[in-house]
């Protein structure tokens, strides 16, 4: 990484207070990511032996009250005005909240048979996604407003992107840890991945409770000390109105919902290859090479973070961002050699470039949203972080979302059945893998596009902060 030289001394973030604030990255992918992208259809269908294509539906249905939560949340919190800020109170008590829920989730009620399991799902689904949004909205806003520096906003970034890779080793070792000896149905002697889940998920929790409060604690809320404090409140559907006015932020969120929807769509179908392709049925030997999928990816997750930080001070954020997608190009295809039952863990080279990837693209992104709000308050004369973010933050979980559920309806597609085990017909195992290659091309392509067209380079954000300065002074 290169010298702070060219960062004046006003402008950088202290690094104790980085560290604060990227110490919640895990957050997300430990409590809802784990839930909506990698166990909630292999813990409810395998263990349960609940359709996965309700389950999709069901996600659906939980994202339909992040439509109206998210946006609620970000005006609350735009419109806060305390002695403690207007992000952290939020940051805390969502924060306790949705540690305490994260276990319940895992527990259905089985006496009452699959209606029962879905309604209790789809009950505890919203508490915690309620507490997560007000944990989320705060969290994501408070980085967009600790520095108006264009670099140092990717340093802020790549800080949490570096804290956020060991989410992704904790995450990829709980599949394993579920379907574990220790939690072997005793009748059997094969994994039980609920019972297993029931037990994992307490400690996740114990785990993601230090990560939620640290930010609320330590970091400090720049733009509110110096100008959102005296800012007027702006009611919620104004908020909303102008949010979706700005013409780079519709850009921007095209950008990551296709890079998402891409991987979100596959998420669980790789899972599957995995598990009937590659390990022909074998669930516990294959969560064992997801745990070594993810650590393979944290370690590279780390090393691109310092290589992209350095990228983008050299080069741009949007180009950096091409690049990165291409990247993502490669891993696809290497899938056609490395898929094979007969070398099972060759499936790790390709997750290495996915890691880099999206790595990457979640340290990169959310600086170029703090860019975007500069751009905004240019516009409109107000910062709205909140408002701004959860716009933002609605639209790749409806992406997320329906890539979660498409990939329950593409697995159904594919003529997989759960009854079969391993002896799924050779056609099935086909468009399994096919699809799992083939979809994530089609919509990172068209990710790409939109990067090209991406109009706020560094040259442009030093403009707009120049024009800010004169109208309001340094913040």
């Amino acid at each position: 990484m290169s010298s702070n030289t060219h960062i004046p001394l006003e402008d950088r973030v202290p690094f104790w207070q980085k560290a604060a604030y990227g110490i919640g990255g895990p957050m997300d992918w430990l409590t809802v990511g784990i839930a909506t992208s990698m166990l909630w259809i292999p813990v409810f269908n395998i263990g349960y032996g609940i359709n996965p294509g309700i389950l999709g539906l069901l996600l659906v249905l939980h994202r339909g009250w992040d439509a109206i939560a998210d946006p609620l949340m970000g005006n609350i919190s735009d419109n806060t005005r305390s002695r403690w800020g207007r992000r952290r109170p939020y940051i805390l008590v969502g924060g306790l909240l949705t540690t305490i829920l994260m276990p319940f989730l895992w527990r259905p009620p089985t006496q009452f048979g699959e209606i029962g399991i879905l309604i209790y799902l789809g009950i505890f689904g919203i508490l915690l996604f309620t507490s997560f949004t007000i944990w989320a909205m705060p969290y994501y806003s408070l980085m967009m407003e600790m520095t108006p520096n264009y670099d140092e906003r990717t340093r802020v970034a790549a800080v949490r992107a570096f804290f956020t890779q060991f989410s992704i080793l904790i995450g990829g070792w709980v599949m394993a840890a579920a379907t574990s000896s220790y939690f072997a149905n005793p009748e059997t002697g094969e994994p039980d991945i609920a019972n297993g889940m029931k037990t994992v998920s307490i400690y996740l929790s114990l785990i993601v409770i230090f990560m939620a409060v640290i930010p609320a604690i330590f970091v400090k809320e720049r733009y509110y000390e110096k100008e959102a404090r005296q800012q007027e409140k702006t009611k919620l559907l104004e908020g909303l109105k102008e949010s979706l006015s700005i013409r780079p932020f519709w850009i921007l969120i095209g950008v990551v919902f296709f890079q998402m929807f891409g991987l979100g769509v596959t998420g669980t179908l790789g899972l599957y290859v995995n598990m009937y392709y590659i390990n022909e049925g074998e669930v516990a030997a294959a969560s064992m090479i997801e745990g070594w999928k993810a650590t393979a990816s944290m370690i590279a997750g780390i090393f691109s973070v310092f290589f992209w930080t350095w990228v983008c001070e050299r080069l741009d954020k949007k180009w950096a961002l091409m690049i990165i997608l291409g990247l993502g190009f490669i891993g696809a295809g290497l899938n056609l050699i490395c898929l094979t039952p007969e070398y099972p863990y060759l499936q790790l080279v390709p997750t290495i470039f996915y890691a880099a990837v999206i790595g990457a693209v979640w340290m990169i992104v959310p600086s170029m949203v703090a860019d975007v709000l500069d751009y905004d308050e240019l516009k409109t004369g107000k910062r709205r972080e909140g408002s701004v973010n959860s716009v933002f933050s609605w639209f790749l979980k409806i992406g997320m979302t329906a890539a979660a559920g498409l990939s329950g309806f593409v697995l159904h597609w594919t003529g997989f059945n759960v009854d079969l085990g391993n002896e799924q017909p050779e056609e099935v195992i086909q468009k399994m893998l096919m699809s799992f290659i083939l979809i994530p091309i089609v919509f990172w392509f068209i990710a790409m596009l939109l990067t090209w067209i991406y109009p706020l380079t560094r040259g442009k954000m030093n403009e707009i902060r120049k024009e800010l300065e004169e109208r309001r002074g340094k913040v």
